[in-house]
């Protein structure tokens, strides 16, 4: 486990973001970076001369100090024979964890958003106990408790999991442009079977698909996937007229069968 604490430029962040979208480059070490913040910028720009906060800064001495001289045994940590101490939820602590899994699973890693970001919201299932017992362990460095971890700690976890949300949102979705998106949504509702060859626009449109609601946005998102290969026009005879429409790649088919 290596952790980093620092700061990027956003031209570089998204210069590896776009190789990873395009997944000629996702290696998963983007979403392994959990704590990300994208801060706005500083529009009015005021001149703060101020003096540390001493005691905190002590305060924060103190609990490390303690953290690394400290028994963990002592203070209701569990230990099987040699192994690493651990923390286990008390209660109720653990019943808001399991309902907070439960939403996760259902909800935001079942919804129909970019694989990738999907990806990253996977990793809160560490993401939220490790913060919980990161709170713990600093309550207990305090002096404040001791014991099982509290319901308190695995809710302010969850609340930093739900800040995280908002900015892992914007960084992820700064650099995809909706004509990207919506191809992106087209060629997941192919890969579930729910298109076949020889559909038109209006095949796609009437279903009210997110971002591919109207004629314009299902016409931009096939282009794009025209021109990458995924599509190829065509036309089929209804009587004396003709209709374009659209030839699915077999690799597509052939991808999502595999999966």
């Amino acid at each position: 486990c290596v952790s980093i604490l620092g700061s990027t430029q956003p031209d570089k962040l998204f210069s590896y973001f776009q190789q990873s979208l395009s997944g000629s480059c996702n290696d998963g070490l983007l979403q392994r970076f959990q704590l990300l913040i994208y801060p706005d910028d500083v529009k009015e720009w005021n001149l703060v001369d101020k003096a540390p906060n001493k005691e905190a800064q002590q305060e924060v001495a103190r609990i490390m100090r303690n953290l690394t001289t400290m028994n963990f045994c002592d203070y209701g940590a569990l230990q099987e024979g040699d192994e690493t101490p651990y923390f286990c939820f008390n209660d109720e602590a653990q019943e808001t964890f399991f309902t907070w899994l439960t939403e996760l699973e259902r909800e935001k890693l079942n919804s129909e958003e970019e694989p990738i970001l999907l990806e990253h919201f996977a990793k809160y299932r560490k993401l939220m106990p490790s913060l919980a017992l990161i709170f713990h362990l600093i309550n207990v460095a305090s002096g404040i408790s001791r014991g099982p971890i509290t319901v308190d700690c695995v809710e302010r976890s969850a609340a930093w999991c739900e800040y995280q949300d908002g900015h892992a949102r914007r960084i992820y979705t700064s650099s995809i442009s909706a004509e990207y998106q919506a191809a992106r949504n087209l060629v997941r509702k192919i890969q579930k079977g729910e298109l076949h060859d020889n559909f038109d626009n209006r095949d796609v449109y009437r279903k009210h698909w997110a971002l591919l609601k109207t004629k314009e946005e299902v016409e931009s998102a096939c282009n794009l996937l025209v021109e990458h290969g995924w599509l190829r026009e065509g036309t089929i005879s209804e009587g004396r007229k003709t209709k374009a429409c659209y030839l699915i790649n077999p690799a597509v088919k052939k991808e999502a069968k595999h999966e």
